[in-house]
């Protein structure tokens, strides 16, 4: 079976410089054979990165056929 890629939406909160908290959502694009191993490949990377705030919002099949 060969990789797809997913758009994983993945939602931030942030404070800003007032100390209020903002949503922040980002696309990503994720080379994966199932929308389950999308999600856990995102989770994984913004766990290593330190990330703490986040929400996976969504992991849909991409149209995107080829990253060159």
């Amino acid at each position: 079976m060969e990789n797809k890629y997913y758009t994983v939406k993945v939602e931030f909160q942030m404070e800003d410089d007032k100390g209020k908290i903002k949503r922040q959502k980002f696309d990503y694009l994720v080379d994966a054979m199932s929308v389950t191993e999308a999600e856990a490949k995102m989770t994984k990377w913004l766990v290593e990165r330190s990330e703490r705030n986040f929400e996976i919002k969504a992991a849909i099949a991409s149209p995107i056929v080829e990253v060159l």
